[in-house]
């Protein structure tokens, strides 16, 4: 081996566009990566969470649904039942003035108006309203559902009893 080169060639194998294979593999594997964080989301999205309640005023509906965050006014005359029904078990606080009505079947008077609110389900309550004769203004009451699987989800209905 006289005058010849005696350091040896270390040869890398290239493959499409001229990297070697193993910096094109390190190369898709960064980008899996990248794509992969990428698609981890962040930040609340209340938009199409699944939440939402429906109203039904004597079994028919009212209104579209209400989803977390929204609030929906419905009209009613004394003498007219509301049937609320939540996507999911929630916990349910009527407000009438500035009391809270448990949803057991108690029963309120509030501006001349006897309102009842009854849970049907863990998702479903319905409010019975009466009154001896004319309100002489409407009455109005607040209707809050609160998911309980996530307290931040949170849909509202204004009732007005006629």
């Amino acid at each position: 081996m006289s005058g010849g080169n005696t350091d040896s060639a270390r040869v890398a194998r290239r493959t499409g566009l001229g990297f070697p294979s193993r910096s094109v593999a390190a190369i898709a594997l960064a980008c899996a990566v990248a794509l992969g964080v990428a698609g981890c989301g962040g930040g609340a999205d209340v938009q199409g969470d699944g939440f939402s309640i429906s109203v039904s005023v004597d079994g028919r509906s009212s209104g579209g649904p209400v989803d977390s965050g929204g609030r929906q006014s419905v009209s009613i005359y004394a003498g007219q039942s509301v049937a609320l029904d939540a996507s999911e078990p929630v916990a349910w606080t009527l407000y009438a003035g500035n009391v809270a009505v448990p949803a057991d079947g108690s029963t309120v008077i509030y501006g001349g108006a006897s309102i009842r609110v009854t849970a049907v389900s863990s998702s479903r309550i319905v409010v019975d309203t009466a009154a001896a004769g004319p309100l002489p203004t409407p009455v109005p009451v607040t209707l809050v559902a609160t998911s309980t699987f996530d307290a931040a989800l949170v849909a509202t209905v204004n009732l007005y009893v006629y």
